[in-house]
């Protein structure tokens, strides 16, 4: 006899959904734990007893987590001073983060006196940081 593997929440929280007839959001059993809170498969149990709008409203919020983050993340690197001087030199920028990360670059020296290798040594940093 083999030991059954607990389920993960994304996936009882699937089977949960299609009990009810409720569709199952693309990107739900894939969420990153950041999207539901690190919770317990057993928190399934108190979902429960919500009502199917709010279910299926819950489960669009956690199944969006990753593409929100990725906008934000998309946001925050466009708007960023540092890729604007990448820009404005015409150097190659790294990919953008997949999510949001604290970063940020001493500015003891404005960033035009920054040498094209240190530039682009920050925002590979940040982009290596984002993407993990």
């Amino acid at each position: 006899m083999t030991k059954r593997k607990p389920a993960t929440f994304p996936h009882a929280f699937a089977d949960l959904l299609r009990s009810r007839g409720i569709s199952v959001p693309r990107g739900l059993t894939t969420a990153p734990a950041d999207a539901y809170a690190n919770a317990a498969a057993s928190f399934v149990d108190e979902l429960a007893r919500l009502g199917d709008d709010e279910l299926a409203r819950y489960a669009q919020r956690v199944a969006g987590f990753a593409s929100r983050q990725t906008a934000r993340a998309k946001v925050a690197w466009n708007s960023s001073p540092l890729i604007a001087e990448l820009r404005r030199r015409k150097l190659t920028i790294p990919r953008p983060p997949s999510r949001v990360v604290g970063a940020s670059v001493s500015l003891s020296k404005p960033l035009s006196e920054w040498s094209d290798r240190e530039l682009l040594a920050a925002a590979r940093e940040w982009s290596k940081r984002g993407s993990r």
